[in-house]
C-alpha cells in the first residue's frame, strides 16, 4: 500500500486484534461448505480468521502488508499445518498487489476491514481489481468496510479528497481512510464484475475511545 503506516507492527496493535474472535458472518457462510474450499484471508491482521480456517480444515491463505501481523499469524498456523506451510501459506504483501498468487485461485476472498486502508480512491480500486483477478468466476468476496458518518475518536474526520478522509487518534498520528455509503461501495464493485449476493447492510460498532464505526458489511460473488 502507498506509505505503509507502522501503527500495525506495534505490539500492542498486534495483540489486541489477536485477541478477537473469528468473524461471526465467515463461520456462517462456510458452516456448509466442503473443506476443500480454497479462501484467501486478505488483510488478515493476527490470524484470527486465518487459525479458524486451518483448524477447521479449510484450504486457507492468508496475506498482510504488516511483518509483525504476519510472523504472529504464521505461529498460529504451525499446529495446524506445520512450520514450513504456515510460512509457504501466509505471506507478506501489499492488498493492490497479489502476484503472488494465480489468476482464478479462490473460491473465497476475505476482505475483512482491509479495503478502507487505502490511501487514494486509485489504490482502493487496484486493490479490488486484485482480489477480482484471483477469484474463481463464481467466487465469493466478504467485506467489512469502514463507512462514511463514522467518527472513531473525538476528533471529526475530515474529507481531504474525495471519499478519503482524515483522523488523528489520541496516540497519533493521523490516519487516512477511504469511507463510502452503501450505494457507493456496491457501485465500485460492480465495475469490477463483483455483484451483491445479499444486500449490503450496515452496523454500528463503538470504540474503546467512545466513538463509533458505522460498518458496511456484504457478500459478492464475481461473475462467470
Amino acid at each position: 500500500m502507498t506509505g505503509y503506516d507502522p501503527f500495525w507492527d506495534r505490539p500492542e496493535v498486534v495483540q489486541r486484534f489477536a485477541a478477537r474472535p473469528p468473524d461471526d458472518r465467515m463461520v456462517s457462510l462456510l458452516s456448509q461448505a466442503p473443506r476443500t474450499t480454497r479462501v484467501l484471508d486478505l488483510g488478515c491482521a493476527a490470524g484470527r480468521n486465518t487459525e479458524w480456517l486451518a483448524r477447521e480444515g479449510f484450504d486457507v491463505y492468508a496475506c498482510d502488508a504488516s511483518r509483525a501481523m504476519v510472523d504472529y499469524t504464521r505461529a498460529r498456523l504451525v499446529p495446524f499445518l506445520g512450520e514450513a506451510e504456515a510460512h509457504r501459506r501466509v505471506v507478506l504483501g501489499r492488498m493492490d498487489d497479489l502476484s503472488c498468487f494465480p489468476t482464478d485461485r479462490f473460491d473465497l476472498v476475505l476482505a475483512l476491514g482491509i479495503y478502507q486502508q487505502a490511501q487514494t480512491v486509485g489504490e482502493w480500486h487496484r486493490a479490488v481489481a486484485e482480489t477480482a483477478r484471483v477469484l474463481r468466476p463464481g467466487g465469493r468476496l466478504l467485506v467489512q468496510h469502514f463507512a462514511v458518518g463514522s467518527r472513531p475518536w473525538p476528533e471529526l474526520p475530515r474529507e481531504v479528497e474525495p471519499f478519503v478522509f482524515e483522523a488523528t487518534p489520541p496516540e497519533g498520528p493521523s490516519r487516512r481512510f477511504v469511507l463510502l455509503d452503501q450505494p457507493t461501495l456496491d457501485a465500485w464493485m460492480a465495475r469490477h464484475g463483483l455483484h451483491p449476493e445479499a444486500p449490503t447492510r450496515i452496523a454500528t460498532r463503538v470504540t474503546d475511545e467512545g466513538g463509533f464505526w458505522h460498518n458496511l458489511h456484504a457478500l459478492y460473488r464475481k461473475a462467470t
